[in-house]
C-alpha cells in the first residue's frame, strides 16, 4: 500500500515523482498513519480505494500541519470514523 500511496502524497504536496529527497520521509509517515489506523482497529486494505485516500489524505495532512498547533479538520475526522464504523 506505501508503493500505492507514495507518488499520490508526493503530487498533493508537488512534489515530481522523479524527485526523491522526500521519500523517507514520507514513507516513514505513511507508514505511521497506517500504524496510528491500526491502533485505533482500521485495517487500511490495499485493494480499496477509499482506504488509500484516505491514507494519502491523512498523511498530506499531518505533512501540511507539522509545525501547526490545530487539530484533525472535520472532514478527515469524520472520514476516519465512517471508515471505522464501517468495517
Amino acid at each position: 500500500m506505501i508503493s500505492l500511496a507514495l507518488p499520490l502524497v508526493k503530487t498533493r504536496i508537488n512534489r515530481l515523482a522523479s524527485d526523491t529527497s522526500l521519500d523517507g520521509y514520507l514513507t516513514s509517515m505513511i507508514t505511521g498513519v497506517m500504524q496510528q489506523m491500526a491502533k485505533i482497529g482500521i485495517t487500511l486494505d490495499a485493494a480499496s480505494t477509499d482506504d488509500l485516500f484516505l491514507l494519502v489524505d491523512w498523511a498530506v495532512w499531518q505533512y501540511g500541519n507539522r509545525d501547526k498547533a490545530g487539530g484533525v479538520p472535520e472532514w478527515l475526522r469524520l472520514r476516519r470514523r465512517e471508515r471505522w464504523l464501517n468495517k
